[in-house]
């Protein structure tokens, strides 16, 4: 896609708000293909001409959107404590495709240090409740991949991340990493060019097809393991152990600090049935390289109450 993106500066909401009825945006995407979460193909055709919610594609406010509004910096917080070597700019500007009529307005932008990041980088942020993350199979819905992808387009992107809240205790962040994706774009632009179409001649415009889409875009990073009958026990099984060894590690621990404090300054000590050493010694310097490596992460969704 060689067409140049238009940048424009957001100084106002109200001229944000008009610029954005001029085109598909990135956040109604999905609705072309009937699998937006909150806007229908008919409320988008109606908000784009002016005959509700003020003319803007903007859905109207609702609990959902409240949170994600008061917590969005919050999870900027923790993305950027998570990930040190990504620089995070908030996003100002409305980037846009003049020639298709599609546009979008990242929530920030990536500077990192990674490796496989090259470039500039878009961050969407999303919060969910842990229910509706388990109903999610734990990963972004395709409408929310598509909502990035044309970020991605519209800003010249090679790459962007969709990092998801889930509002448990721990208020644990998920990646999600997007990459451009040419057949996928092709598809995207192919829906926008038939909504301008229809929706310029009076027509409440058809769906888009969205079959294929979603496996198109999986790059087999997430797998749905919900068939297996074995994994849930063990899993419980596992938590279970964890706990116990946990505790075990914190008595251990307390023991060995009782015993060095008896040991003092002594090298070794003595009694009955026991030799004790609590000696010194000297660990070389060695320099590891670099490499890549998989770590198990197991966190539940629903996470108990805990007193504090």
């Amino acid at each position: 896609m060689s067409e140049p993106a238009e940048t424009w500066e957001i100084t106002s909401t109200a001229d944000w708000l008009r610029w954005r009825k001029q085109d598909v945006t990135a956040s109604a995407v999905a609705a072309l293909f009937d699998i937006h979460p909150y806007i229908s193909r008919q409320q988008l055709a109606e908000r784009m001409r002016g005959t509700s919610d003020a003319g803007t594609s903007t859905p109207p406010d609702n609990s959902s959107m409240r949170r994600g509004r008061i917590l969005e910096p919050g999870v900027a917080v923790a993305v950027q404590e998570e990930k040190p070597h990504w620089t995070l700019a908030r996003a100002t500007t409305y980037h846009r495709l003049p020639q298709h009529r599609l546009g979008a307005t990242p929530d920030y932008f990536i500077e990192s240090r990674g490796p496989g990041e090259m470039g500039r980088g878009v961050l969407e942020i999303k919060t969910t409740s842990p229910q509706r993350w388990e109903e999610w199979h734990a990963t972004p819905p395709l409408a929310y991949v598509l909502q990035t992808l044309v970020q991605l387009m519209c800003c010249d992107c090679a790459w962007g991340c969709i990092a998801t809240m889930v509002t448990s205790n721990s208020l644990p962040v998920y990646y999600t990493a997007v990459r451009r994706h040419a057949l996928a774009e092709e598809r995207i632009l192919s829906a926008v060019a038939q909504w301008w179409r229809d929706f310029d001649s009076g027509a409440l415009p058809g769906a888009a097809e969205a079959a294929g889409l979603s496996e198109m875009l999986d790059d087999g990073s997430s797998i749905d393991l919900s068939a297996d009958n074995e994994l849930p026990a063990l899993l419980d099984e596992r938590a279970l152990l964890k706990g116990c060894v946990a505790a075990e590690e914190k008595r251990l621990g307390e023991i060995d600090h009782q015993i060095k404090t008896r040991i003092g300054k002594a090298r070794t000590g003595w009694l009955p049935g026991w030799q004790l050493s609590y000696a010194t010694s000297h660990r070389k310097e060695t320099i590891l390289p670099a490499r890549d490596i998989r770590t198990l992460r197991v966190r539940r969704i629903q996470e108990e109450d805990h007193e504090q």
